[in-house]
Order: C-alpha cells, then sequence, then structure tokens
C-alpha cells in the first residue's frame, strides 16, 4: 500500500515522513482531498500544523457548511448544526 493511501486510511502519522521523502505539502489522493483535510479528520493538529508550516493552504480544508462562530455567538453559545 503506498504511504499516501496509508495516511488517507488513518495513518497520518506518516505525514512526517511523506514530507521527508520529497512529497509536496499540498499533496492530494485521487478524489481530490487534501493531505491537511485528511489529517483534520482524523483529528491530527500535530500533522496539520506541520503540513501548514511547509506549504500546505488552510483553504484545502474546504467551506464549513454546518458550524461558524457567528452562529455560535446567534444562540447564545449553543452550537446549532
Amino acid at each position: 500500500m503506498a504511504m499516501l493511501d496509508e495516511i488517507t486510511n488513518g495513518r497520518t502519522d506518516l505525514v512526517f515522513e511523506y514530507l521527508a521523502a520529497g512529497n509536496p505539502a499540498n499533496s492530494t489522493d485521487a478524489e481530490g482531498a487534501s493531505l491537511l483535510r485528511w489529517c483534520a479528520y482524523y483529528g491530527d493538529v500535530s500533522a496539520m500544523k506541520y503540513l501548514l508550516g511547509n506549504g500546505a493552504s488552510i483553504e484545502s480544508l474546504g467551506e464549513n457548511l454546518s458550524w461558524t462562530r457567528h452562529a455560535f455567538m446567534d444562540t447564545g453559545g449553543a452550537a446549532t448544526s
């Protein structure tokens, strides 16, 4: 299994090795989902910070259509979906 496939299957700890091998921080899978998005999905903040520090774009996460700070504040602190 290719390292990128392993990352998308939850092995986000391999992001550091993936970049060290010369792969770009803004790499995407076959469907176009970025490494940053996969790391966010699996909750790997360390890998996310590393990717952002090495050229990944926060915009690759896409829009957050389910929650915004404004919506949170409008409900008195109760998040809505």
